[in-house]
């Protein structure tokens, strides 16, 4: 009896199990009520988790045990994210959705992006009126999904009211690797994201006019940057019209000495660098082995002809071949592109010659004169060590004397750069 009265009770516990999980009369199991979140499943220990956000809902997933170094973390997990707080009827605003999914193991989560496209995506009373899809970025054992909308509302019953941004349902489901075997469809549920609707106008405007911001400050603002706009329009034509000339003068230049077959001469600037190149050179031998004649003869000549740009006579220019030896007072130069042509330069300056440029009642102006007075000066000590007798106590002033000369040589030179040029053009055809 005691056996048997132990079945009956065992039996009625047994029953009263399988009744309890069968659901009542007229409800289905989708009725009823999910979990807070998705079923955690096993990922890696020390795996970086993805930013935590609001709380969601979504149907269990069956658990798989945890192995000794993994933990337990959700499948998926949404968040929203708007650029503002609060906008204006008819307003774009950015919203930005971030979903990251499991990928480790034997588990893949695989949720169905196709609902997520902006024009399959409803946020009602919100309209989405683009979208952008970027590319997915897989940090193990994470892979995060964003997409990006431009939403506005165009209602004009929400004004000063807090709209929610619908929540939105993203359906997923879990897979096997390997296996290829896909579980059933299961939701997240993101929750609802508020935003603050503004008025455009007050309650008693009848019209929607916005008023100019504009003041009689801006006017005058844009009215002085239209005359400084004209101005600079004015002067570019002013220089554009004398580089103009300048490049007829050049072109009809060279086409009449391309017709009488003579050899155009070198610029100014090409030969006060000659020279500035010797006077270089001379003085990185003199510092390295002392002074010489030879040296000092070198000196004198880059320096007589510096002197003879500056009185604005000729320099001697012949274009020779390479097998040509340059002679004592001769400077050689190579010019020309992509045919490089040999001249040598020489001038017959001396330091009476300066002096009696600068008396003969044709005074130059004070910086071309201070210039010449350098040179000549310089010339006089170099030539009287070049062609006389040489002392070690003449090394110091010989070393004045190039530095001196060789300055003065670079001051004249700057004058025939082109920027020199141009401005004196310049204030010649302005009339200054």
């Amino acid at each position: 009896m005691r056996f048997k009265g132990s079945a009956v009770i065992l039996a009625s516990v047994i029953v009263g199990h399988v009744l309890s999980d069968v659901p009542a009369h007229g409800q289905t199991p989708a009725a009823q009520t999910p979990p807070s979140r998705p079923a955690p499943v096993v990922v890696p220990q020390g795996a970086p988790p993805p930013p935590r956000p609001a709380a969601s809902t979504a149907p269990t997933i069956a658990p798989r045990a945890a192995k000794p170094g993994e933990v337990e973390s959700d499948p998926i997990r949404c968040w929203w994210k708007a650029d503002r707080t609060s906008v204006r009827v008819g307003e774009k605003f950015g919203l930005v959705l971030t979903c990251s999914v499991i990928e480790t193991g034997p588990i893949t989560v695989v949720p169905v992006l196709n609902q997520l496209a902006p024009g399959a995506l409803s946020l009602t009373p919100f309209e989405v009126a683009s979208g952008v899809e970027y590319d997915d970025v897989v940090t193990p054992p994470w892979r995060y999904i964003q997409r990006e909308y431009k939403v506005r509302l165009l209602s004009d019953g929400f004004f000063g009211q807090d709209v929610t941004i619908p929540a939105l349902t993203v359906t997923y489901n879990l897979q096997e690797r390997g296996s290829g075997s896909q579980g059933r469809d299961q939701q997240y549920i993101l929750p609802a994201l508020p935003m603050r609707i503004l008025s455009l106008v007050p309650k008693s405007v009848d019209d929607i006019r916005d008023a100019s911001g504009q003041t009689f400050a801006s006017i005058e603002s844009r009215r002085d940057r239209a005359s400084l706009a004209t101005t600079m329009a004015w002067v570019s034509f002013a220089f554009a019209f004398v580089f103009g000339v300048f490049a007829l003068v050049r072109a009809t230049a060279q086409l009449r000495v391309k017709r009488k077959g003579i050899v155009k001469p070198l610029p100014a600037s090409s030969v006060l660098g000659a020279s500035l190149t010797a006077l270089a050179r001379v003085k990185e031998d003199a510092s390295q082995a002392g002074w010489t004649s030879e040296l000092s003869r070198r000196a004198a000549a880059a320096l007589r002809i510096a002197g003879a740009v500056a009185l604005g006579r000729p320099v001697r220019q012949s274009v020779v071949g390479t097998d040509v030896t340059e002679r004592e007072g001769q400077l050689t130069v190579y010019s020309g592109w992509p045919k490089r042509r040999r001249v040598l330069l020489s001038a017959p300056t001396t330091s009476r010659t300066i002096s009696a440029a600068m008396n003969n009642g044709h005074a130059p102006k004070a910086q071309t004169r201070a210039n010449l007075e350098s040179i000549s000066d310089a010339l006089g000590v170099l030539s009287t060590a070049g062609y006389g007798r040489q002392s070690k106590e003449d090394a110091s002033a010989l070393d004045s004397a190039l530095d001196d000369g060789t300055k003065a040589v670079r001051r004249i030179r700057s004058t025939t750069l082109w920027p020199k040029r141009t401005a004196q053009a310049l204030r010649s055809f302005v009339g200054f």
